[in-house]
């Protein structure tokens, strides 16, 4: 058959396990919501499965799902055992930066952004967090990852004592607000995983990208909070996350 003939039809990601999708209306000033869950075969264990919610699940819940899910084939080698992975993704019409700010700012247009990342964590904490227990994780093993704003957004979460075990923040916008770094607490930096590329700070990128300081503001924050800090050497912002996954996938399974 001729090639021009074929024609491929949408398809799902193929997840090996598949997974399951819920969305979630508006609420307030809490955006609408849909969650994908990835969970290990059978049934859970007595105390539940480690969890790690992925902040921007239109992005790297797919990444982040089948990472865990193939290297907890071989957990003796990989240091990653049967996990859950919960992807959270905003409505198509939430405005983001607003989604994920706790403080106000100005987008790139010069626009103020309204701060809603209260809501979006009050939603976390009080229906996708339970919601995961229902389903076999355990609470007390519970991660928070995000990136970029999402990534701020979850140092935030870490500063109001948000009840989750352990948090990474991939190439977080500190630049958004700065004073997040002293707000941190003052508990060790052990629950706290941090990384950004090396590219993110090189000297040939453009005045306003430099001044966000995406390197130094991570440096100054690993020496606050005493958290190890890995920069990927070659990585840059759109390439940090799915880099950092593995790492992230070994610092939830050690909780």
């Amino acid at each position: 058959m001729d090639s021009a003939s074929r024609v491929f039809s949408s398809s799902s990601p193929p997840l090996s396990g598949g997974c399951r999708a819920l969305s979630f209306g508006a609420e307030g000033d809490a955006p609408g919501l849909t969650l994908w869950l990835s969970a290990p075969e059978g049934e859970p264990p007595a105390e539940g499965w480690p969890l790690l919610i992925v902040l921007e699940g239109e992005a790297y819940f797919t990444a982040a799902a089948e990472c865990a899910r193939r290297l907890a084939r071989r957990p003796q080698k990989t240091r990653v055992g049967p996990m859950m992975v919960m992807g959270v993704a905003l409505a198509p019409d939430a405005e983001r930066l607003g989604a994920f700010a706790f403080v106000p700012g100005a987008d790139k247009g010069g626009r103020t952004v309204a701060p809603r990342g209260p809501a979006l964590l009050q939603r976390l904490i009080e229906d996708v967090l339970p919601l995961a227990v229902r389903y076999g994780a355990d609470p007390a093993r519970a991660a928070l990852m995000g990136h970029s704003m999402s990534g701020q957004f979850v140092l935030e979460a870490r500063a109001r004592s948000a009840p989750f075990k352990r948090f990474a923040a991939v190439s977080p916008s500190i630049w958004w607000n700065p004073p997040v770094i002293a707000a941190q607490p003052q508990q060790g930096g052990s629950g706290l995983f941090l990384t950004v590329g090396a590219e993110e700070e090189a000297p040939g990128l453009p005045g306003p990208h430099l001044a966000r300081r995406m390197v130094s503001n991570l440096r100054d924050l690993s020496t606050a909070s005493g958290a190890a800090l890995t920069i990927l050497a070659d990585e840059d912002h759109g390439s940090a996350p799915f880099a950092s996954l593995p790492a992230i996938l070994r610092f939830v399974a050690s909780t």
